[in-house]
């Protein structure tokens, strides 16, 4: 969900989140390795890629696959600099990707350019030392959408482990920032203040194609073996209400799968109600969640 409004959420949100700790990251960059344009996908002509950002040193590390927002029509995979400098710098290799936007393809094209994208690293993972069985993934607004369909649909059957075992999930773990979940809730989408940019996505309103806002769901795919999932939304949210968080809150602590809800009390859509403590201790909740389930102490 979200259109304009929404273009900015990304960029907007790790702006606040990095506002004490991001400038001397970008600017020095120490210990990190920076690889821009790298293409992961062409499909139609056009050249899907990926900018990675890699620890230093040697040995094998887990990696988190990031992912942008925009309301699936707008942003891009630069906007998430700064948050895969900082992963980086903490030892994990961080990997922002671009995918199909809405104007160019419609859904699924955006969802499986994502699954494509942790195919491809999982094939490549020996060239950027990494742990193809440790990595998770993350989002804002549109970009927690897929984020959380990454984590939470079942792979093909044509996907194996690195002991050639069917492969259990895409990743190890999720974080959604204000990401849709149930895009059949009416009552949610009439709320949202940005609720066009749902239909440029799927190419039709929930009326006219029920399935298909099923089938793009994330709280579709629920199921006991998927990963621990950290959802983090404002309360006062009119892009994605907070209702959405609640939603899938519930399927999967039915499913018994971990889940975490980080309710920002008052904030909207961008976080902007949060002062510099509160970026603070929203970036370390966050950070704290990934790096322990991708292993790092």
């Amino acid at each position: 969900m979200g259109g304009r409004g929404l273009a900015f959420f990304t960029a907007a949100v790790l702006t606040l989140l990095f506002a004490c700790v991001a400038t001397s990251a970008v600017q020095a960059e120490p210990g990190v390795t920076v690889k821009t344009d790298i293409v992961y996908k062409t499909v139609d002509g056009e050249s899907l890629m990926l900018d990675a950002y890699l620890p230093q040193g040697t040995g094998t590390r887990p990696g988190v696959v990031l992912i942008h927002g925009g309301g699936w029509r707008g942003g891009d995979k630069s906007s998430y600099r700064a948050w895969g400098i900082s992963y980086a710098q903490l030892g994990v290799a961080a990997f922002s990707i671009n995918y199909r936007l809405s104007h160019v393809a419609k859904y699924p094209a955006a969802v499986e350019d994502c699954l494509d994208a942790v195919r491809w690293l999982r094939t490549h993972a020996e060239e950027f030392h990494l742990d193809p069985e440790r990595l998770g993934v993350e989002g804002g607004s549109a970009g927690g959408h897929l984020a959380l369909m990454v984590a939470l649909m079942e792979p093909d059957s044509s996907a194996v482990d690195s002991h050639g075992q069917p492969l259990k999930n895409w990743v190890r773990c999720a974080v959604s920032f204000a990401g849709p979940t149930d895009l059949t809730d009416a009552e949610s989408i009439e709320a949202s203040t940005e609720k066009q940019s749902l239909v440029a996505f799927l190419g039709c309103t929930l009326s006219e194609c029920p399935e298909r806002h099923r089938e793009a769901s994330p709280i579709t795919y629920v199921s006991p073996d998927d990963p621990p999932v950290l959802l983090v939304h404002g309360t006062a949210d009119r892009v994605v209400p907070f209702k959405q968080a609640n939603l899938l809150e519930k399927a999967l602590k039915k499913a018994g799968v971990p889940v975490e809800v980080l309710a920002l009390e008052g904030c909207g859509h961008d976080f902007g109600c949060l002062d510099r403590e509160g970026r603070n201790k929203l970036l370390e909740k966050t950070r704290r969640f990934m790096l322990h389930h991708l292993g790092v102490e």
